[in-house]
């Protein structure tokens, strides 16, 4: 009888061990994910196209890659401001936000705004008091507290107000991400981005098409995105991103073999010069050790 207390100690241990890895594996798979889209299209100086196309889009394969989903289209500044304060308190209670906006945007002084519908703008000091600091988002996702946060603006289109300002600077200016959050532009700094001539702007459609490849990090995800959108408007619209990500996230999951990033990829190659390369003769291995008992139960409990 005093032999089988460390058997049982040995199943207790095991069984506790086993416990744990299904709980994480089975918070993985829990993982809650929430995103705000914003498009707006119905502007009275310079209308689009694709933007409310664009956020449908969006909010289809979002949906299928386990976002809730939060939309508003054709949104004045008052409307926009309670989405986002709305989505940030949401926020607090799920691990992954993203954050959408398609429609114009601008730069004054190195701070980008996201435009409205509404407007009214007689010079360039009316923009803050008229228009959505971008950083406004920001702020909201880094005060919800949760671990991961994804900004994407195809917001890049050209200035309808430039007439009006004292610079005529393109397209959006350089942010950096906070810590455990990746933004994603439409195209570089300073550059202009293209509504599309189809359904939606180039840098939706190549979006939605790479959203469901699975074992895809998010990085590896947006440099396709970039080679679509360069090969489409023959590289004069080159999408840009700013990260500091400190994990891993997949749109569409890790993949069967639930690889990362560095896995996913292909492996690397041994230079012609290294040994890895050169065929050898391996002895065979020295004989394994003869077991305990302990180490014999320890084998039947895990195979």
């Amino acid at each position: 009888m005093r032999q089988r207390f460390p058997y049982r100690l040995l199943c207790i241990c095991f069984t506790v061990l086993m416990a744990t890895v299904l709980l994480s594996a089975g918070d993985c798979l829990a993982q809650k994910r929430l995103a705000l889209l914003i498009g707006n299209s119905a502007y009275k100086n310079g209308p689009l196209k694709n933007p409310v196309n664009d956020v449908a889009a969006m909010e289809t394969a979002l949906s299928k890659s386990g976002f809730t989903v939060m939309v508003l289209k054709n949104a004045d500044r008052a409307a926009i401001g309670r989405a986002i304060d709305t989505f940030g308190s949401k926020l607090k209670s799920y691990d992954v936000g993203l954050f959408y906006f398609s429609g114009h945007g601008l730069q004054v002084d190195g701070i980008n705004y996201l435009c409205p519908l509404g407007m009214n703008i007689q010079g360039q000091s009316d923009i803050p008091y008229e228009a959505i600091d971008a950083g406004k988002v920001l702020a909201k996702m880094e005060d919800a507290g949760n671990r991961m946060n994804v900004v994407i603006l195809d917001a890049c289109r050209n200035n309808p107000f430039k007439r009006s300002f004292r610079s005529g600077r393109n397209g959006l200016a350089q942010m950096d991400a906070p810590t455990g959050s990746f933004i994603a532009f439409a195209t570089s700094p300073g550059r202009v981005a293209y509504d599309g001539k189809g359904r939606n702007s180039p840098y939706v459609t190549h979006m939605i098409n790479n959203m469901d490849r699975k074992g895809m990090t998010i990085e590896q995800f947006f440099k396709q995105v970039r080679r679509g959108v360069m090969q489409d408007t023959e590289k004069k619209q080159v999408p840009w991103e700013s990260s500091s990500l400190v994990g891993e996230f997949f749109f569409a999951g890790t993949g069967s073999s639930g690889s990362s990033s560095s896995s996913s990829s292909s492996p690397p190659q041994a230079s012609p010069q290294s040994p890895a390369n050169q065929q050898q003769y391996t002895p065979p291995p020295p004989p394994k050790p003869k077991k305990n008992k302990n180490e014999q139960v320890m084998d039947m409990l895990l195979n």
